[in-house]
C-alpha cells in the first residue's frame, strides 16, 4: 500500500500493528507498507485481509481528519493532559 510520505505510512502501521496478530506481517520501505498474510483456509485469508483493510483505511481517514483539523489524536496527547 502507498501512502503520500513516509510519515503517514509509519503513523499508519503504528496505529494498525497491533490488530496484525500472527496472520500478519507487516513493514515499511519509504512511504509504502508491505505486508504477508497466511492463514490455514483460503476464506481466513481473504477475512484478515478484509480486516487489515479496514483498519488500515480508518487509520487513514483519521489522519486526514486530523489534518484537515488539527486535532489531536490520543496517542499524541501529553501526560499533562495537554
Amino acid at each position: 500500500m502507498e501512502f503520500e510520505n513516509a510519515e503517514t505510512a509509519k503513523k499508519v502501521l503504528d496505529s494498525v500493528r497491533l490488530d496484525n496478530g500472527e496472520w500478519i506481517s507487516s513493514r515499511l520501505e519509504d512511504n509504502k507498507i508491505i505486508c504477508e498474510a497466511s492463514s490455514d483456509t483460503i476464506g481466513g485469508l481473504l477475512h484478515t485481509a478484509e480486516d487489515f483493510l479496514a483498519c488500515v483505511a480508518l487509520a487513514e481517514k483519521m489522519m486526514k481528519k486530523k489534518s484537515e483539523n488539527g486535532a489531536i489524536l490520543p496517542s499524541e496527547s501529553h501526560d499533562d493532559g495537554s
